[in-house]
């Protein structure tokens, strides 16, 4: 169980206990309230702050599941692969979806340099913003309906 679920169940007891006893949450909150005040301090943003930091810490030490097409090679690769039952055919599954992935992310890279440059000479940016924001939306369009073809599971 990672670090976000965790949160996300204490914030529902939480929620609940809040709502089961609205009097005595209250004057908790007042209490806090006054606590804030004579200190100076935002311990609401405080608080926020330190729940951001420790989700994206969360997130961020998750192992990685995000690329794209990944659910299509892998179904690839257990219809052609181990049906032809040689390893020539994962490899050149395996070569074209990572040169598929190099080729987009190069051109992204590519269109972010582009951006930035234009944004900093005061040019429209947006305009040059638009191409590969459509690009990067219909890659995801087509992973979700290629997960839907296949079953989403990779399963031949």
């Amino acid at each position: 169980m990672s670090v976000h679920n965790i949160l996300l169940g204490a914030f529902i007891i939480a929620a609940a206990i809040t709502i089961a006893l609205p009097k005595q949450s209250q004057a908790l909150l007042t209490n806090f309230d006054k606590v804030q005040r004579k200190y100076g301090v935002n311990l609401f943003a405080v608080l926020f702050t330190i729940l951001t930091v420790v989700c994206v810490l969360d997130f961020a030490s998750s192992p990685a599941d995000a690329q794209f097409f990944n659910n299509a090679q892998t179904w690839m690769n257990n219809a052609f692969g181990n049906a032809a039952g040689n390893g020539q055919t994962t490899a050149v599954i395996t070569l074209f979806f990572n040169v598929l992935r190099g080729l987009f992310l190069l051109y992204i890279g590519i269109s972010l340099v582009q951006i930035v440059q234009s944004a900093r000479n005061d040019e429209d940016w947006q305009t040059l913003a638009r191409t590969p924001l459509i690009i990067v939306l219909s890659v995801f369009v087509g992973d979700l309906v290629t997960g839907l073809i296949i079953g989403g599971g990779g399963a031949a």
